[in-house]
C-alpha cells in the first residue's frame, strides 16, 4: 500500500468518526415532539384555578389573560397568546374569543389559521383526562363548513378520528374546544 492510499484511508476514517459522532449527538439532543394541543390542557387548568372561587367565567377572554399576566408561562407574540406552531390562541366565548358574559358556565379555547394537517392534529389530539378538564365539545370550522363533535352524539362524536377530522379540516381552519 503506498503513502497516498494510507492518507486517503486515514482521512476517510476521520470523516467516518466525525459523521458517527455527529449522528449520535443529533439523536441524543433531540427533544420530544410537543403537540401544539398540549397547551390547551394547561390553559384550561389555569382558567379553572383562576375561576375556582367564582360562580362562572364572566369576563374571561384572551385580552384579560394577557393584561392580568395570568398565563405568563406561555408563549406570546406581542400581546397575543400563541401555540407551538406560532399561531394565535383565543380564549373566551366562540370562535373569536369574545368576552364570556355573566352566567355562562363554559368557555372556549380556539386555535386559528391552521393548515389542514395542523387542524387534523389539533382536532384529534387525545387529552389524558378529558373528563377532568370538563371537555364538552370540539368544533372544527372553516367558514364555509363547521362541525360540532360531542360526547355520546350519534354522528359526529368525541373523540374525533383522523378520518372524520380530514372531512372537515382545510387550510385556514379553526379548532375550538369548549370546556365547563
Amino acid at each position: 500500500m503506498n503513502l497516498n492510499n494510507k492518507k486517503n484511508l486515514f482521512i476517510l476514517g476521520i470523516i467516518g468518526v466525525i459523521a458517527v459522532f455527529g449522528l449520535l449527538m443529533a439523536l441524543t439532543n433531540r427533544s420530544p415532539k410537543v403537540q401544539p394541543a398540549e397547551i390547551v390542557a394547561k390553559i384550561v387548568e389555569e382558567v379553572h384555578t383562576n375561576y375556582a372561587n367564582k360562580a362562572n367565567y364572566w369576563g374571561l377572554d384572551s385580552e384579560s389573560f394577557a393584561s392580568n399576566d395570568i398565563l405568563t408561562k406561555f408563549r406570546y407574540k406581542g400581546n397575543q397568546l400563541i401555540n407551538t406552531l406560532g399561531k394565535p390562541i383565543l380564549i373566551g366565548r366562540g370562535e373569536s374569543g369574545d368576552v364570556v358574559m355573566p352566567g355562562e358556565k363554559s368557555f372556549d379555547v380556539v386555535f386559528t389559521d391552521l393548515t389542514t394537517k395542523e387542524c387534523v392534529g389539533a382536532a384529534t389530539y387525545r387529552f389524558e383526562q378529558p373528563e377532568n378538564l370538563g371537555l364538552l365539545r370540539i368544533t372544527i370550522d372553516h367558514g364555509e363548513k363547521s362541525q360540532v363533535f360531542e360526547w355520546g352524539a350519534e354522528d359526529h362524536k368525541l373523540p374525533i378520528s383522523r378520518v372524520e377530522a380530514k372531512r372537515f379540516c382545510s387550510n385556514k381552519s379553526r379548532v375550538m374546544w369548549t370546556f365547563e
